[in-house]
């Protein structure tokens, strides 16, 4: 999976016929210094909406988020966490049984760090929105 500032891997699993979990995990990269990096897992418990054509899979999501931010700022370093609520839709093509690839829109009620103190504390929440391509190769 990729999105316009950062990569990642994902595994989906049905335990039902429309119902599934999606994990993820992320690296995000473009921070302004070098050693700052972010990083996010996440689970969403996924809904397939029925459709009568099997090459499109419209797909809804809800679940948690945990994200790590490393900072690195005038000689320190350390980092910051959060775990919190996601939400995500889009809409697949299904090539085959073993290929999909797809747009998705995934949501979540992000942090805004700042440095105070000699330290890098959460200051604020907003709502992040990352558009993500997706391509899916089933094993």
């Amino acid at each position: 999976m990729g999105t316009y500032n950062g990569v990642g891997i994902q595994s989906d699993y049905r335990f039902a016929r429309r119902w599934g979990v999606k994990l993820a995990g992320v690296q995000q990269f473009g921070y302004e210094r070098a050693a700052e990096y972010g990083r996010a897992g996440i689970g969403l418990l996924t809904y397939s909406l029925p459709t009568n054509f099997k090459l499109v899979e419209p797909v809804v999501g809800v679940g948690a988020v945990y994200s790590l931010y490393h900072w690195a700022l005038a000689g320190d370093s350390g980092n910051v966490t959060d775990l919190n609520f996601g939400a995500g839709f889009g809409t697949n093509l299904r090539f085959n049984d073993r290929f999909r690839t797809g747009l998705n829109i995934f949501a979540v009620n992000g942090f805004r760090a700042e440095y105070q103190a000699g330290d890098m504390v959460v200051t604020g929440r907003r709502v992040v929105v990352f558009p993500t391509l997706t391509l899916d190769f089933f094993l």
